[in-house]
């Protein structure tokens, strides 16, 4: 179990919260996985047809411990107290990967064919994390995430599993070859350690192709 943040209204001891933050995190890969399986097509596997990317330590001093993702069709580099999950049953390093934080926050980034509309796959993914992902209570449309990487996308902040106060960012944009879509989890009570590093990565995250 990763670490777990401040005590919310709802529980009054760590002993009490953990079963529960547990079960939330649960939720969260299950609904992730089935997004992954739902995005699986022919055209999606052809597109991941590339050699897999190859993870280093940056050693240049503006960012001494940072760690890169280069392949084929991205680069990235994430702060090296995140981590890549490579045991997801959906990971594949070309085209869909989790970056987890130190704690439980975190961000899937997924390269998907350009089949659908950027707008259909933002309402798609909404309309399957609104409700057993998230409570909504507030609903913010997006058009940017990082550096100039323009595109849609909505900001959902409210209750994770109806329990924990935080929020999901679903956004989606365009490159030459693929429509790129990304979803931030967070905890409201982890945000302030994490939205920094969250940050970094969008303002890092190049496409290639």
């Amino acid at each position: 179990m990763r670490k777990l943040g401040h005590d919310t209204a709802k529980l009054n001891s760590v002993r009490e919260r953990l079963p529960d933050m547990a079960v939330a995190c649960a939720v969260l890969a299950v609904v992730s996985v089935k997004l992954a399986a739902a995005d699986a097509s022919p055209a999606a596997a052809s597109a991941s047809a590339v050699s897999p990317p190859v993870v280093k330590v940056v050693e240049d001093s503006a960012a001494p411990t940072d760690k890169t993702i280069a392949g084929a069709n991205f680069s990235l580099s994430y702060p090296n107290t995140w981590s890549v999950d490579v045991k997801a049953k959906d990971y594949d390093p070309n085209t869909n990967f989790t970056l987890f934080s130190p704690k439980n926050s975190y961000i899937q980034i997924t390269l998907l064919p350009k089949t659908d509309s950027a707008a259909k796959i933002v309402a798609d993914t909404v309309k399957k994390l609104d409700g057993p992902a998230i409570t909504t209570l507030s609903k913010t449309a997006l058009d940017e995430w990082g550096k100039d990487n323009k595109g849609q996308g909505f900001h959902l902040k409210g209750k994770i599993v109806g329990t924990f106060p935080g929020g999901i960012k679903v956004f989606v944009f365009t490159s030459q070859h693929f429509n790129v879509r990304v979803i931030e989890y967070y905890f409201s009570d982890e945000l302030k350690d994490v939205q920094a590093d969250i940050q970094s990565i969008s303002d890092n995250f190049r496409m290639l192709r």
